[in-house]
């Protein structure tokens, strides 16, 4: 099924550097272009959207996330005109696409505990540790990605369970991001998209 850029929401942009991720409105759908807007940008992100650039885009449809990639045709101000995507992709039926994972995690106060990450989204993780977490509780947490953006929030664990203890640290917990900040959603959901991409190709 067609899905249609009209039909999108929560729409990001993600440029080459990550930090300079936002979000966007649609201003007009024209014959193949898009006109889009940046409300939150700041003057030193906008030097990293420059024509020709390809950008990449993603937000929620009834179904799920959607990512797509276009040209920047033209930028103005806070306004980019874009090339409309030739080929807008339904990722998953979930909100947040759950990828393998095997980077650092530092829980502070917890430092001499030893970690082990399983796999990651957008909106949680899932680890194991040789020392039991509490579930509902909430953990600050330093997460690095494979480009060195280091991600900074709380996660509650919601599940812990007892391993199998083969190849695996005693206890396996699924923990979801509390008190997260936007840019670093975008940037773990990109990491994600990315991710995926790669295994797409690779089968």
């Amino acid at each position: 099924m067609e899905i249609k850029l009209e039909d999108v929401k929560n729409l990001k942009i993600v440029p080459e550097k990550f930090e300079s991720s936002t979000v966007f409105d649609i201003v007009e759908i024209k014959d193949d272009q898009v006109k889009i807007k940046m409300p939150l940008i700041s003057e030193i992100e906008l030097k990293d959207y420059n024509k020709g650039e390809t950008v990449e885009m993603f937000g929620l449809n009834k179904t799920g996330l959607v990512y797509f990639t276009s040209e920047i045709l033209n930028k103005e101000n806070k306004e980019l005109l874009i090339k409309y995507p030739n080929d807008i992709k339904q990722i998953q039926r979930r909100k947040y696409s759950r990828v393998p994972y095997d980077g650092k995690l530092a829980v502070k106060g917890k430092e001499k505990i030893k970690i082990k990450t399983e796999d990651i989204s957008a909106g949680g993780l899932k680890f194991t540790a040789d020392t039991p977490f509490m579930v509902g509780d909430e953990y600050e947490i330093k997460v690095e990605l494979s480009n060195n953006l280091i991600v900074n929030c709380t996660m509650q664990p919601i599940r812990v369970e007892e391993t199998d203890g083969e190849n695996r640290l005693p206890y396996a917990i699924s923990a979801k991001f509390k008190k997260i900040r936007s840019i670093d959603r975008i940037a773990l959901m990109q990491y994600s998209l990315r991710l995926i991409s790669e295994l797409e190709n690779k089968a």
